[in-house]
């Protein structure tokens, strides 16, 4: 079921930086946690909260990208993932190149939980893995 999973994420990161667009994966009671002030924003949030967090941040970049870099099933059936965000600031032109972390909680075949971390290394850390620790690509 984890290879499975990782795929459909796969797919819908994606279909997300295509089209804004996600696979439907989010059980009715979805959460994401913005562990950290990424674009000054800290909190929980619904669902349709990824939609509204991927416009704010389309709407202050003039070229935007999010590439998974790595996926690692972990043992209590969370799904890390590594992200690398490029992009242009829209007013100041400013260039960014950051890589951030997603864990996913599953219940059944739906997410009920995404932890938005800005360093690696804590998501990491959150779900028992060093960075010694974890498995190559998936």
């Amino acid at each position: 079921m984890a290879q499975e999973n990782i795929d459909r994420l796969r797919a819908s990161y994606e279909m997300f930086s295509r089209t804004g667009e996600y696979v439907d994966l989010l059980a009715p009671d979805f959460e994401m946690h913005q562990a950290s002030s990424i674009i000054d924003t800290a909190g929980v949030f619904r669902r349709e909260a990824l939609r509204d967090a991927w416009r704010e941040l389309q709407e202050s970049f003039e070229e935007l990208s999010m590439e998974v870099e790595k996926f690692i099933e972990v043992p209590d059936g969370k799904v890390f993932a590594l992200i690398r965000m490029r992009g242009r600031g829209r007013g100041s032109g400013v260039e960014i190149d950051n890589r951030i972390a997603h864990v996913w909680t599953w219940r059944d075949d739906k997410v009920t939980r995404m932890v938005v971390y800005e360093e690696p290394a804590e998501a990491l850390e959150a779900v028992g893995l060093t960075e010694q620790s974890a498995p190559a690509d998936s």
